[in-house]
């Protein structure tokens, strides 16, 4: 075959391509032939059908045949021999094939950037203290009674903040009543500005049974363009009052809460907890700090195929993250998604631009993903799911997820290497 390579860019080559004509032919014969092992013609029995007849009438198949599946054999055959690692599909264009010549095509790759890796042991990173103090433990064990509050009719008082109240409301523009503006007996956690704060402060103060209208403006900026900017007229009916009654904190609460045998068992298992969400805070700090001087020391070229698939994975993130909010992305207004997409854009650059950087580091140091590694993962798994080890080992293996895990290690790995070679000022 001749081949000939163009680099367009750091990460993106042109091969063109040309099979020699009789090895094109002894590809199309042999399909040719497969083909008249089945083939059914009028007049002629199975298998027994003439090739001349073949070709006349299959001649469209076999072509199919040749540029979907023995093209890409013809590729994959000249990347190996030109040590090219695509990280994408490529884009085949200029596609020249006519039985009796050669098969010509151009096949446009994107592969990982060559660079050379600066210093990246010995950075400098600064890391505030971990410590937990008693008011951080008095916060954890009222959030956690705030958590396990019942909610109880309050319907002999007016309202007030951190009520949970059921509504009716209409409201209207120029008189008229707008998309999203009306619904029956609607939950509304006063304070928790999930409506806009002059909506929930004319809540505030009434009486189950009462009725109020008034007028508020909606943002400039509202997700909504048809109503931003705009007054709108609200009507409301107040129908129900709950308010949220914290449990007593005793052994008992200890108990059901947090598995403990009391308070004080509880007060220590939560400062284990904050201790250990603050010491993960820093590292994704100190990973951070790192990743700037790593992105900033090495500049090169990123595959747009890399940064797409980056792109849609922290978009479907943010979708799931949406949902598990209450919320579904599909209600959003389109420029609000579009914002929200094109938002992601540049995350998903710097992630895989740091991606590829680490990859480097982790091949430099020789860092492995072993079975040992992968056994603490699946543990870890199981107990955050509550599941058996073999329960979650199964599943990963039939979802087919083993490679990207044992990647996910890898990255992980050489992020904890390079923070144990850092030098931390602790601040």
């Amino acid at each position: 075959m001749k081949v000939s390579v163009n680099d367009v860019s750091g990460c993106t080559k042109e091969i063109t391509v040309e099979v020699p004509t009789e090895t094109v032919q002894t590809k199309l014969d042999s399909i040719y032939q497969k083909i008249s092992q089945e083939a059914k013609v009028p007049g002629f029995r199975k298998g027994k059908v003439p090739l001349s007849v073949i070709k006349k009438q299959y001649q469209s198949v076999a072509r199919e045949e040749m540029v979907q599946r023995q093209l890409p054999e013809f590729f994959r055959t000249v990347l190996i021999e030109q040590k090219i690692e695509p990280v994408a599909q490529p884009q085949i264009t200029h596609l020249q094939f006519d039985e009796g010549s050669p098969l010509k095509f151009v096949a446009t790759v994107e592969t990982k950037p060559v660079f050379e890796l600066k210093t990246y042991k010995g950075l400098a990173v600064k890391k505030a203290k971990t410590e937990v103090k008693e008011e951080d433990v008095d916060k954890a064990v009222e959030d956690l009674r705030n958590q396990m509050a019942q909610l109880v009719p309050a319907d002999d008082r007016p309202t007030q903040n951190d009520d949970w109240v059921l509504i009716d409301f209409e409201g209207k523009i120029d008189g008229k009543v707008f998309e999203g503006g009306k619904a029956s007996r609607y939950p509304v956690l006063l304070g928790s500005h999930s409506l806009l704060k002059d909506f929930e402060a004319n809540l505030i103060g009434l009486k189950v049974g009462d009725s109020k209208t008034f007028k508020i403006s909606f943002p400039a900026d509202y997700g909504k363009n048809d109503i931003a900017g705009k007054e709108a007229e609200f009507t409301v009916k107040l129908h129900e009052i709950k308010a949220k009654k914290l449990p007593v904190l005793d052994d008992e609460f200890a108990k059901d809460a947090g598995k403990a045998e009391n308070v004080k068992g509880l007060r220590e298992k939560l400062e284990l907890q904050i201790k250990k969400n603050k010491e993960t805070e820093q590292r994704s700090k100190m990973i951070e700090q790192i990743g700037e001087k790593l992105i900033a020391d090495h500049k090169f070229d990123i595959p747009v195929s890399l940064i797409n698939l980056e792109q849609q994975r922290l978009v479907q993130q943010g979708v799931e993250r949406l949902r598990n909010q209450g919320m579904d992305a599909n209600q959003m207004p389109d420029e609000q998604k579009k914002q929200f997409v094109e938002g992601l854009r540049p995350v998903a650059e710097k992630n895989v631009h740091l991606a590829l950087i680490v990859e480097r580091i982790s091949s430099a140091e020789k860092v492995k993903t072993d079975e040992a590694d992968m056994d603490a993962y699946m543990h870890k798994v199981a107990g955050n799911v509550n599941q058996p080890v073999d329960v979650v080992r199964r599943y990963v293996q039939q979802q087919g997820n083993l490679d990207s895990i044992k990647d996910w290690i890898q990255y992980e790995k050489t992020l904890d290497f390079l923070i144990a070679n850092s030098k931390i000022e602790t601040v």
